[in-house]
């Protein structure tokens, strides 16, 4: 983003870093005409409930002290209208509002965010701008073939893999994913490739405990950077069987390998994933039609869809985000 922000005219600096009056401190030492946030819930979070409730007071002070004695300007943008994983309700829900109303504006990927947001924060819909997210297709190597990557990661090079990788977390629909998967009457022509890092250590153990089936394949694991490529790679079908999404930088990311993706037509979504609309599904939880589906795929419809979505990353750029800021 921040590439993308100098190349389109704006000079752009990393804030600084912690957690109490950081804002404030920011705007003190850096004088920047626009102070932009990606991810709030750092600011006012802590990680025991009484904590939040304790120091959230000092998160309402500096917002106000930075709106009434600087003239420096508000831009957040809202990935999440609330973090999935946390209350919403008391602090969790007044920090959000309290800095939304003090926003000059707020970004969104998608219009279907707006009115939802809107309500959610009570502010006026005015208030949002709708710009979506560029590739990140220089950002990550992408330099290994499939054969490869399978021998890498010791995968059967004769098997359809699907591959969800991200967090692993409740909200993500990984335990749902799992039963389809076993549901589905092809699932021995196929691998359900599970990775990365689980972030509840009881939710991990269900997830063990559910997975009857030899195809399945769970790696609780950080992918560094450089491994990315090489799990895309390796997989034909990226899965996100996300039961609540506004934004996913994790489609981004399978559209830069050229993958087809099986995701809800949820969010905004619908929208990035239009070309591909045999892959989406409308049930809350993912269906295990649709994992068959994607398995009985031929490599010439895969390398077909992958394709169309790695072409349609192209109307978004990472310097349409600076033109805002004049």
């Amino acid at each position: 983003m921040m590439i993308g922000l100098r190349a389109g005219g704006a000079e752009v600096i990393h804030g600084k870093k912690g957690k109490i009056f950081t804002l404030l401190s920011t705007v003190i030492v850096q004088r920047p005409n626009y102070l932009h946030v990606d991810w709030l819930h750092q600011y006012y979070l802590r990680r025991k409930a009484w904590m939040t409730w304790l120091f959230f007071p000092l998160f309402f002070m500096e917002i106000l002290l930075l709106k009434t004695f600087t003239s420096t300007k508000l831009v957040w943008t809202l990935h999440n209208i609330y973090p999935h994983d946390k209350p919403q309700h008391g602090p969790y829900k007044w920090a959000r509002q309290w800095f939304a109303y003090h926003c000059d504006w707020i970004r969104v990927f998608d219009e279907g965010t707006v009115e939802r947001a809107s309500k959610s924060l009570n502010i006026p819909k005015q208030k949002f701008r709708i710009i979506p997210e560029g590739s990140y297709v220089a950002y990550y190597a992408n330099n290994i073939d499939k054969d490869n990557a399978r021998k890498t990661l010791q995968l059967p090079l004769n098997k359809r893999i699907l591959l969800y990788l991200g967090l692993i977390k409740p909200y993500k629909g990984i335990l749902e994913m799992v039963k389809s998967f076993q549901a589905c009457a092809k699932n021995e022509d196929a691998i359900l490739l599970i990775t990365g890092k689980a972030m509840n250590l009881t939710y991990l153990q269900i997830l063990e405990q559910a997975i009857k089936n030899d195809n399945i394949y769970l790696q609780e694991q950080f992918v560094a950077d450089d491994a990315l490529q090489v799990y895309f790679n390796a997989a034909d079908v990226a899965v996100l069987p996300f039961e609540r999404i506004e934004n996913s930088g994790s489609a981004i990311l399978a559209m830069g390998f050229a993958k087809p993706i099986i995701a809800p037509a949820r969010g905004v979504l619908t929208k990035r994933l239009f070309q591909q609309p045999e892959l989406l599904y409308k049930d809350q939880s993912i269906p295990s039609s649709i994992l068959e589906k994607a398995i009985l795929l031929t490599d010439q419809e895969i390398e077909s869809i992958g394709e169309k979505n790695f072409q349609a990353l192209n109307q978004f750029k990472w310097e349409d985000f600076a033109s805002y800021f004049n």
